[in-house]
């Protein structure tokens, strides 16, 4: 009995030093805050130098309420939370700086020659595409001095591209845009682990930066290769770019953010993307779509997300190409009122779609896009989605459509009544449709 009393005890007390050591650890994590960097010159508002401040182990920046104007990205480190107070901290860009090329610009030029330097300053960082080369053959650079015609730059012009040239003939663009904050600035890029932004406002000055120049690798939120990593509570209003992108990386989780205004998508999974999870955020009024999967996502979690009233589709891209974005979950979200499709899936495939809302879409040409359309999507399951009508007049053309070489998918448990046409329209032979409510029309082949 007195040997056993002895271990409980001992048992008892390692508990209670190993909680004390996480408790003490917890505590002697640096936090760093920006209102210690303020007044001295910096073109992120004092937020890189508390970064940079932290040891190498990491902490957390606190950003207290204010308006912080950047001219360069805030750039985060392994293991770095960055912390505002809601929407009392706004972080926001100023007037935009724009200018066409007076002649190409090639890999490993010094500078730019532009037709114009107005408006662009020293340590500004700058963003170069044409029609040709954009994502990742784009440039971003940092400006070294400004000089009539010419924009001189701090290390010579670089792009992946093995031609790397940017000619005027292909409306080639300088301007002064950049993602607010990233995790690392290309997907190919040492991850980067263990990186977090909360409680923040993003404010992309859209009035000031009317430029139609564009590319998802100046997002508000731009993340490549970034693993354990977490946006959470993050506002985005009128980003230049997407509003927040995770291009590659894994276990990264987007949740409880809204997305709003964004020149293109709200929300941007892309790139071999492993592993995410976008719930619960509202994406509206963008120019693109308010979610959108780009190339070779696997194994993403979308759910409880609202979106409406975006220019395209609710949940675009799902698919990207045949073999492309493949066992993803798409639950539980509402799409509601958008230009297009509620869902989009155009590829890919075993992509679960289930539990989903779409309500009154193909607003931008009533009759024109469904709730939720497959199109050369494969060994999807697409099940307990409502998709119908809330308006006086449908707009969805079909609830639920099978589009081109869309195939071998199982559609259960639907509800598609209300729209324009026919509840489901399937294409492919082998899709089975089972237990629905609505008119099922089969494609003729």
């Amino acid at each position: 009995m007195i040997r056993r009393l002895r271990i409980l005890i001992a048992v008892v007390v390692s508990c209670w030093l190993l909680a004390g050591g996480a408790i003490f650890a917890a505590e002697s994590a640096a936090v760093v805050s920006v209102a210690d960097f303020a007044g001295r010159e910096s073109f992120t508002g004092g937020i890189q130098e508390a970064i940079d401040s932290l040891p190498a182990e990491g902490g957390v920046v606190v950003i207290p309420p204010g308006r912080y104007v950047l001219r360069r990205s805030v750039a985060l480190r392994p293991h770095v939370t960055l912390r505002g107070s809601g929407s009392t901290t706004v972080l926001t860009r100023g007037k935009e700086a724009v200018t066409k090329l007076r002649e190409p610009a090639k890999k490993g030029d010094p500078a730019i020659a532009v037709e114009s330097a107005e408006g662009f300053r020293a340590g500004d960082e700058v963003f170069l595409r044409d029609n040709q080369l954009g994502g990742w053959h784009s440039v971003h650079a940092v400006v070294a001095a400004v000089e009539p015609g010419r924009i001189v730059l701090e290390e010579p012009l670089w792009t992946c591209h093995e031609e790397g040239v940017f000619r005027p003939e292909q409306h080639a663009r300088l301007t002064n845009y950049f993602p607010m904050i990233r995790g690392n600035r290309f997907h190919w890029d040492k991850p980067l682990e263990d990186v977090s932004v909360t409680d923040l406002v993003l404010d992309g000055n859209m009035e000031q930066n009317p430029s139609l120049v564009t590319d998802f690798t100046i997002a508000a939120v731009h993340f490549a290769n970034v693993h354990d990593g977490q946006v959470r509570n993050v506002t985005v209003r009128g980003s230049v770019g997407d509003g927040i992108g995770v291009q590659r990386g894994r276990d990264v989780r987007v949740e409880g953010c809204l997305a709003e205004g964004c020149r293109v998508h709200g929300f941007h999974p892309g790139t071999s993307l492993r592993g995410a999870v976008f719930a619960n955020n509202v994406g509206r009024h963008n120019g693109g779509d308010g979610l959108y999967f780009c190339a070779d996502v696997l194994g993403i979690v979308v759910t409880g997300n609202l979106l409406h009233d975006n220019r395209h589709n609710g949940i675009g891209g799902l698919g990207d190409q045949p073999g492309g974005d493949r066992f993803n979950v798409v639950s539980s979200n509402v799409c509601r009122n958008n230009g297009q499709h509620g869902i989009y899936a155009n590829g890919g495939g075993n992509n679960l779609i289930v539990g989903n809302v779409c309500l009154d879409n193909s607003q931008a040409k009533p009759g024109a896009y469904s709730g939720i359309a497959l199109q050369n999507a494969t060994h999807c399951t697409v099940t307990g989605n409502h998709c119908s009508c809330d308006a006086e007049k449908p707009t969805q053309k079909h609830g639920i459509e099978e589009i081109g070489r869309a195939d071998e998918n199982t559609l259960t448990g639907n509800q598609c009544h209300a729209n324009a046409r026919a509840g489901i329209r399937t294409a492919g032979p082998s899709t089975q449709v089972v237990g629905n409510v609505g008119e099922v029309e089969r494609e003729r082949r």
